[in-house]
């Protein structure tokens, strides 16, 4: 009697943030940031076109190869907390006042 096969696990996606676009000298790289905080360049023509930064990638490792995907939704819904957090920062130093003492020293 032969044995029913064995169905491999389906490896996790990893995920990659667009950190920067750069020039390099033998042509434009992604620097690329894993979930980890590690950073690493690959050139950008072996990733998917019209990338940009902020953008967020899923990579799987499969039985064709490695896949790497962009995920727009994401990638717009990660950008807009980052805008949203930025406006609540920039918001919040608006409201800071200086004072400075009789010596000049100043305090938040």
């Amino acid at each position: 009697m032969s044995e029913a096969p064995r169905k491999q696990p389906v490896p996790r996606a990893e995920y990659w943030t667009v950190d920067g676009i750069e020039d390099a000298p033998r042509g434009p790289v992604a620097r690329l940031e894993r979930e980890s905080g590690e950073t690493f360049t690959l050139p950008l023509r072996d990733l998917p076109g019209g990338l940009s930064e902020g953008d967020r990638l899923a990579v799987q490792d499969g039985p064709d190869g490695v896949t790497v995907q962009l995920l727009p939704e994401d990638s717009a819904r990660r950008k807009q907390a980052a805008r949203e957090q930025m406006e609540a920062l920039e918001a919040a130093s608006k409201k800071q006042t200086l004072v400075t003492d009789a010596s000049g020293e100043i305090t938040l």
